[in-house]
């Protein structure tokens, strides 16, 4: 038993109040701290420490520069966050008392709390006996539950390693990261995009590789015309609808379909189109069927990832707004659990809490008639929802019971979360679902899958939302039965009465929404479909964790990045692009970054010894540095195939560089006459795939491209041409609407674009045209050379573009 006080330091204000109301007996002594007879308690706000930056553990690392990384300390040390020192001092004192016999950690129950607790008892020399309350609810039973179930604190050095491991990874690949990658890119003008540092981080970086492989996919997309063929089919009892298909293709996916031109319902032959229809217009065929019954089980319970992604979807919410909203509800109005979680069950050790709040909930207005529901047939898929293995440092977002009368965005958090607490527990949903095939003149045709709502079940809770439900709203579409009298049937005559040709155009893939980003950043990248497979993926090898994901998408934006659409803007497509082209995919890579992920968890089981993960993550920082030390991007895409011919001089080719496409110096020959475009037009990034297909284009112009950003209403579609020296972008009425060719920015890199007017007596200086050190050539009015680093200027001194003190990139 412990004697003396014990010292409970929360994590939050709101805990430490919650705390001390919970178990009585406090008087307020101080700004933040409170006494009983048994306890002082007082509080951080959030974290209140960082580690030491490079240049605070040597003098030299102010300089950034290459000759000083990496950067691997022997030891990480503390120091006190800007405006939190006379916090950490009253926390010393209180430490010292003679009467205070050991600290209670009262931080949030997960890594993070953790590590928040263990750096201040380090930065305060602390060594007294610590003991950690695990705190699942902030109800007051809860709370004084858990003050009687306290443990040592070295029941959780695991947990505290994996913390640190986190946090030292974090800053190891931050600091280096980002000073390696800054100094590659001021090597390569990159200055030119923006001031400041080009911040790389564990998760941010793979996160912003998400975005840009998806833009990228935009860009590069050319529209196809295709055709279907839609039948109108008389049945027996009824009309019905057919799209045709390759039916060769749906039954072997590895094999080649028969027809030249055709992928799966799409025919990008016309005359194949045309035919098809002419052989089966008016003529008979048969239809089969198959009606299955199709049970959509109900959702699981929320976690933070969860409930994120369904505000997004359903009010196009940021991911910090549902936290922030969340984070109310569970703070200041105590309406919900703790919601940042990663698990989406219940302890089962819970079920006879779940049954009084049944009773509590039964005769509420909104809700009640749900819950008497549940009382009457009986609460659903209890192993599902109550099972001790899928519940980590905290359960599931559930309501407490409390009743507030809510508004605005807390009220809307608080329904989503109510409705998907009790859908959890209703029995599946029901659907008829119907596929129909019919055959005309060797011809098939496709009607459904229709799925069409039989029970409603758990979707009852969601009523007239519709789309409130995890699967959207159930389908209405009615398909009679070719025999009411069985289920499956084949063989029954259908006549073609129409058969249509359609015409459509392929279009490029949707950018990533906040709700698809959420879902990619939680399975490190895998698009996962099924629900069912989705759930049997530990969140362990996501990006970041759930209590972490809404800041750095936040970060991406604050660091220009991308936009507020999650659109990537110029400096992180050519950031990610930088990074790829020199093979440093590690950092990139989301998969890889996923099992970092996984290894700290393994970390936090006791299954992997943190100096190993140490030792991995210092290898890792050498590789970084070496390979943004030791490559030249623009060696690199000289190597890569010619783009075309060069629009200036007719005589060269262009080529990539890293700001810019120019045109090539042929060895022996000639120069390169000096043409030289930006990498940007009207917003949107004018990618190697675009460019080589505009010098490919007959007569220079490009048709229907996508990804500018012009507007709120970008005028469509959007074509890209080339004349002479200009490259721009024009609207359907042929208005110039953006230029590629940027000479302030080219100009700053060395570069200058050569107009018609000029080009015979830019080939008449020829003979004194000077030679950078990449071979390219370089206008008197700049003596640098596009591959020529360009100095900063004093006033920044030789230490380069610097990552804000307070937070390191993750």
């Amino acid at each position: 038993m412990a004697t003396g006080k014990g010292l409970i330091i929360t994590e939050k204000p709101s805990v430490a109040r919650d705390i001390t109301a919970a178990l009585g007996g406090f008087k307020s002594i101080a700004s933040g701290v409170w006494e009983s007879d048994e306890y002082l308690c007082t509080h951080a706000v959030g974290h209140i420490l960082q580690l030491l930056e490079p240049e605070d553990i040597d003098p030299r690392y102010r300089k950034w520069s290459f000759e000083t990384l990496p950067c691997i300390p022997e030891h990480f040390g503390l120091k006190p966050i800007p405006g939190h020192e006379a916090r950490l001092t009253q926390m010393g004192k209180l430490a010292s008392r003679k009467d205070v016999t050991h600290l209670i950690n009262a931080c949030d129950a997960a890594r993070e709390g953790e590590l928040i607790f263990r750096e201040i008892i380090e930065y305060l020399g602390c060594r007294k006996w610590t003991r950690r309350l695990w705190l699942r609810s902030m109800t007051q039973a809860s709370i004084r539950k858990a003050f009687q179930e306290l443990r040592d604190g070295t029941d959780f050095d695991s947990l505290g390693a994996a913390a640190s491991c986190r946090s030292y990874a974090d800053w190891l690949i931050g600091m280096n990261g980002t000073r390696a990658a800054s100094e590659r890119m001021r090597r390569h003008g990159g200055q030119v995009i923006g001031s400041g540092a080009w911040s790389v981080g564990r998760v941010q970086t793979p996160t912003l590789t998400l975005l840009v492989k998806r833009e990228l996919e935009i860009l590069e997309h050319r529209p196809k015309t295709f055709y279907r063929v839609k039948g109108s089919f008389q049945a027996p009892s009824h009309l019905y609808e057919g799209t045709w298909f390759d039916a060769s293709s749906s039954q072997n996916k590895s094999a080649k379909p028969p027809e030249a031109g055709v992928h799966k319902d799409r025919i990008f032959d016309r005359d194949l189109a045309a035919r098809i229809v002419a052989e089966t217009q008016g003529q008979q065929g048969t239809a089969e069927e198959k009606r299955d019954k199709s049970l959509r089980q109900a959702p699981r319970l929320f976690h933070l990832t969860g409930l994120q992604r369904s505000m997004a979807s359903r009010y196009h919410w940021d991911s910090k707004r549902t936290l922030e909203a969340a984070q109310r509800c569970y703070e200041q109005h105590k309406v919900l659990t703790y919601p940042r979680t990663n698990s989406q069950c219940l302890p089962k050790d819970y079920k006879p809490l779940i049954e009084k709040l049944w009773n509590q909930l039964q005769n509420h207005g909104t809700y009640g008639g749900f819950v008497q529901q549940i009382l009457t047939a009986g609460p659903q898929n209890i192993s599902k929802i109550f099972d001790d293995h899928g519940v980590d440092d905290h359960f599931a977002i559930i309501p407490t019971g409390v009743q507030k009368n809510l508004t605005g965005d807390d009220a809307k958090v608080y329904d989503a979360v109510m409705r998907r607490f009790i859908a959890a527990f209703y029995p599946p949903a029901i659907y008829d679902k119907v596929v129909r095939t019919t055959t005309v003149a060797g011809h098939k045709f496709r009607t459904g899958p229709v799925e069409t709502l039989r029970v409603p079940g758990w979707l009852e809770v969601y009523g007239s939302q519709g789309s409130g439900g995890p699967d959207g709203e159930p389908s209405t579409v009615q398909l009679p039965p070719l025999d009411p009298r069985q289920d499956q049937v084949c063989g029954v005559t259908v006549k073609c009465l129409k058969a249509s040709l359609l015409t459509d155009k392929t279009k490029p893939p949707q950018r990533i929404s906040e709700a698809q980003l959420l879902g990619l950043m939680e399975f490190a990248g895998r698009h996962v479909e099924d629900e069912a497979l989705a759930q049997a993926l530990v969140s362990a090898e996501g990006l970041g964790t759930a209590a972490t994901r809404a800041d750095i998408i936040q970060n991406l934006k604050i660091k220009g990045y991308i936009d507020a659409q999650l659109r990537p803007l110029f400096k992180g497509m050519h950031l990610i692009l930088s990074l790829q082209r020199i093979h440093a995919h590690r950092v990139t890579s989301p998969e890889l970054t996923g099992k970092l992920e996984l290894e700290l968890s393994e970390v936090e089981r006791g299954k992997r010894r943190p100096q190993s993960f140490m030792q991995e993550m210092t290898q890792y920082v050498r590789e970084l540095v070496d390979i943004c030390r030791d490559s030249d991007l623009d060696r690199i895409l000289s190597q890569e195939p010619q783009l075309g011919p060069c629009p200036a001089c007719k005589q060269s080719f262009l080529e990539e560089r890293a700001l810019y496409y120019g045109c090539a110096p042929q060895l022996g020959k000639r120069p390169g006459c000096g043409f030289r475009v930006f990498k940007e037009i009207g917003g949107r990034y004018l990618d190697r795939q675009t460019m080589g297909d505009l010098l490919k284009a007959p007569e220079g112009r490009l048709d229907e491209v996508e990804g500018f950003d012009v507007g709120s209403k970008p005028p469509s579609p959007i074509q890209l041409v080339i004349e002479g020296t200009r490259i721009f972008a024009r609207d359907l009425h042929g208005q110039e609407i953006a230029k590629a060719t940027d000479e302030a920015r080219l100009e700053q890199t060395g570069a200058t674009t050569v107009a018609p007017w000029a080009k015979k007596r830019a080939f008449q200086r020829r003979g004194s045209t000077k030679r950078g050190s990449t071979g390219a050539a370089t206008s008197g009015a700049s003596k640098a050379s596009p591959g020529t680093p360009h100095r900063w200027s004093r006033s920044r001194g030789s230490r380069g573009p610097r990552q804000p003190a307070a937070k390191t990139p993750v």
